[in-house]
């Protein structure tokens, strides 16, 4: 449709979104700007926040609510920077206030002024869930952390934002298996190079050792609603 519209800005919430698949939605839609938004039905629908021509985080509204960002296990407040559950207290809702309500979203606080000029604070991009969170050899993983791994190296080979997780029992031990596909302009012949490269950075970033699978471009199933990314198998099996 790119010859019959003029499509200069998008404006996209619900999921996550990793810097792969926004780079994708920009090339393929022509689009100048895609700016993410959040939000929640327990505030206020979409609108918590939303990112700025600079794209450098997320704009939350400080008039309207307090965000305290948590360490999901003990509820202690994390450091800029780190990584931590969004809790919100209203200050404008009548109706049905919330006081420390626990969201599930995960991010991390930006600070510093922007280069835009708001007063507003900022967090990175939700980075996930809590209770998407899993434990692999005794190691806490976010998808999210598999998906901003995935992105940088996307900058340099052409893999897909496409990915999944399959966790299982074999010969005694746990296993990972990450799926990613290539995308359709890849060159299979880089797909050990690129299956080392990321097995390496996940197991410097998150000390686990994962098995790594690229696959074809559209190999792994897509859904209309949210997207599975993890197939936990160890009790099956």
């Amino acid at each position: 449709m790119r010859d019959r519209i003029n499509l200069k800005t998008i404006i996209q919430g619900s999921e996550r979104c990793s810097d792969a698949m926004r780079q994708a939605i920009l090339e393929n839609s022509g689009a100048e700007h895609l700016y993410d938004i959040t939000g929640m039905t327990e505030l206020y629908g979409p609108g918590t926040g939303i990112d700025c021509r600079f794209h450098e985080g997320i704009h939350y509204w400080s008039d309207f609510f307090i965000f305290e960002f948590l360490d999901p296990d003990t509820l202690k407040p994390v450091k800029d920077g780190e990584i931590g559950e969004i809790v919100v207290t209203t200050l404008k809702k009548e109706a049905s206030p919330l006081i420390r309500y626990r969201t599930r979203d995960l991010t991390r606080v930006i600070s510093g002024p922007c280069k835009c000029g708001s007063p507003y604070p900022r967090h990175d991009r939700i980075l996930g869930r809590s209770d998407d969170m899993i434990i692999f050899r005794g190691v806490n993983i976010y998808p999210g952390q598999i998906d901003e791994i995935l992105s940088e190296i996307a900058q340099s080979y052409p893999i897909s934002s496409e990915f999944d997780i399959t966790l299982k029992h074999a010969d005694g031990r746990e296993t990972m298996l990450i799926r990613v596909e290539r995308e359709p302009d890849g060159d299979p012949d880089q797909d050990q190079e690129v299956e080392a490269l990321i097995s390496t950075t996940i197991k410097n970033r998150l000390i686990v050792s994962p098995d790594i699978s690229i696959m074809d471009y559209g190999a792994l199933p897509r859904s209309e609603r949210k997207s599975q990314r993890i197939y936990d198998n160890r009790q099956a099996s």
